[in-house]
């Protein structure tokens, strides 16, 4: 960003988001990382399942570096954090309309199809959102990108 170019408020809670969602990403797989690696002790899982446990955790413990570093891009109106959201905000989209389309295809109980809906398409609805918020013209200007 420029000393003329402020940053949209829009683009300060994107920041935000990415940042907790990094943060909480990142505990969530230290924790992993500590029950199925058994520094936390041995819970009792088996060797699988502390496996799958500990590779889960590494993950996002990835993710959630991810998301701290693009939410101090976004902060800072980095361009590579304008496509990194981007590229979220498209993969959340894909990931939503295919979890809405694997459950209303296999479930048969309304409950299950409305929880779906929720838990996939609202998501998917709301990166669509922030996918075209990132196009705005005040928000590709606020990133260098006329």
């Amino acid at each position: 960003m420029t000393a003329t170019t402020d940053r949209p408020s829009g683009v300060t809670a994107m920041a935000a988001v990415a940042a907790i969602a990094g943060l909480l990403d990142l505990l969530a797989g230290l924790g992993n990382i500590g029950m199925g690696g058994g520094f936390l002790g041995d819970l009792g899982f088996g060797e699988t399942l502390d496996g799958i446990m500990t590779a889960i955790g590494v993950g996002l413990v990835l993710v959630g570096l991810l998301g701290l570093v693009t939410g101090y891009g976004l902060w800072r109106g980095s361009s590579w954090a304008w496509q990194v959201a981007r590229l979220w905000a498209g993969l959340c989209i894909i990931v939503g309309l295919v979890g809405v389309g694997v459950e209303l295809f296999g479930s048969t109980l309304t409950s299950e199809i409305l929880a779906t809906l929720l838990g996939s398409a609202v998501p998917a609805i709301l990166a669509a959102i922030v996918l075209w918020y990132l196009y705005r013209p005040n928000v590709l200007a606020a990133f260098g990108r006329n």
